[in-house]
C-alpha cells in the first residue's frame, strides 16, 4: 500500500530545521503485515528528544529512516500467528520491543532484550524486515521499530500495547516514550518508594 512518510536521508543538517528541513514528506510503499507482524493507521505522534539526537547525528542509525518512536493508531490488519490483537483495537507503541526468550527477557530484564536491541540498531523489525521502500525497490530503515511519522506503519507483534478505546489516543501516546522513561528513571534509577519525599528540578 501507500502511505506519506517523514523520511530522514541525511544526518546532521544545520539547524534551525525549519530552515534546513531535513525530513521530507515521501510517499512511499509499506508492505503488508509479516507473520508475528501488525498493521497501525497512526493517530498520534510524540516528537522526542530522541529523534531530535538522531536528526542532529548524536543517534546514528541506518538511513534512509522512517523517523518517531512514540505513537499510537488503530490496528488495520494483523499477520499470521497474531491472535491476541485484531483490526479496530487501539494501541501504543513500545519502542523497546521484547522477545521473551533471550536471556535478560527471561530474567525480567527485558529492556536489555538481544533481539530486540539489535533490530533497533540495525533499523529493522524484530523479524529482521524493512516493509518501507520506494517505488523503485530501495528501502527505508525503521525508527525503533516504530516508524510513527507516517500514516501507516508495520510493527512487530511485541512492540504494541492494547489499551482500551476510551483512553485519547492523543494522551495515550505519550505512554510510549515520555511517560515509559519517566517512570523507568523514578522507579527503576532513583528507586523512589512509597512515602518518599523527593523535588523534581
Amino acid at each position: 500500500m501507500k502511505t506519506k512518510a517523514a523520511v530522514l536521508y541525511e544526518m546532521e543538517r544545520p539547524v534551525p530545521y525549519a530552515t534546513s528541513r531535513p525530513l521530507v514528506l515521501d510517499e512511499v510503499e509499506l508492505d503488508p503485515p509479516g507473520p508475528g507482524e501488525v498493521l497501525v493507521e497512526l493517530a498520534s505522534a510524540g516528537l522526542c528528544h530522541s529523534d531530535l539526537s538522531v536528526l542532529n547525528g548524536n543517534r546514528a542509525w541506518p538511513i534512509p529512516l522512517v523517523l518517531g518512536h512514540e505513537a499510537s493508531g488503530v490496528v488495520r490488519e494483523t499477520g499470521a500467528g497474531v491472535i491476541d490483537l485484531k483490526p479496530g483495537d487501539h494501541v501504543v507503541f513500545s519502542f523497546l520491543p521484547v522477545c521473551g526468550r533471550c536471556p535478560f527477557c527471561i530474567t525480567g530484564r527485558g529492556w536489555l532484550c538481544e533481539r530486540g536491541v539489535a533490530a533497533n540498531r540495525a533499523g529493522t523489525l524484530l523479524s529482521g524486515a524493512c516493509r518501507f521502500h520506494h517505488t523503485d525497490g530501495r528501502k527505508l530503515f525503521h525508527h525503533l521499530g516504530v516508524s510513527g511519522f507516517s500514516q501507516f506503519t508495520v510493527a512487530a507483534r511485541e512492540s504494541l500495547v492494547r489499551i482500551d478505546a476510551d483512553i485519547p489516543l492523543e494522551i495515550a501516546v505519550l505512554f510510549g516514550c515520555a511517560v515509559m522513561t519517566g517512570v523507568g528513571a523514578v522507579v527503576n534509577t532513583a528507586k523512589v518508594a512509597p512515602g518518599t519525599s523527593l523535588a523534581v528540578f
